[in-house]
């Protein structure tokens, strides 16, 4: 027995719960569009407009503004490893997963501090 299932469509609705959160339908219509890659003409000047684009955001001249495109642990290794040099040390306060994983890419660069606090009491 072959029973058909048609396409999803499901209700538009306004989430507001932490997420997931509702979408504006520009992101919708974008997220259809062929996929590009990376080497391709086009793509440098969907790049050159996104880096236009966070400038704004950020309220920066830096040439060299851009999105990075990685997991969780590939910002938190960029954000440590590009904002570090050689023989400069920081501090890691190791609460969980990701902090711990920030004092493992940073090295020997950081420092851990664990136990140094209590967390606020919930209303």
């Amino acid at each position: 027995m072959t029973q058909h299932v048609g396409e999803l469509h499901p209700p538009v609705r306004l989430m507001l719960t932490p997420g997931p959160s509702s979408i504006d339908p520009r992101v919708y219509r974008a997220m259809a569009t062929p996929l590009v890659g990376h080497m391709d003409p086009w793509f440098k000047g969907c790049m050159e407009e996104t880096q236009i684009l966070l400038r704004q955001i950020f309220q920066t001249e830096n040439r060299i503004t851009m999105p990075l495109s990685a997991s969780g642990s590939g910002g938190i290794e960029a954000s440590v490893l590009n904002s570090l040099e050689e023989g400069d040390e920081g501090i890691v306060a190791v609460n969980g997963v990701f902090s711990e994983r920030m004092y493992e890419i940073g090295g020997g660069a950081l420092r851990e501090a664990r136990g140094c606090g209590r967390c606020a009491p919930s209303r």
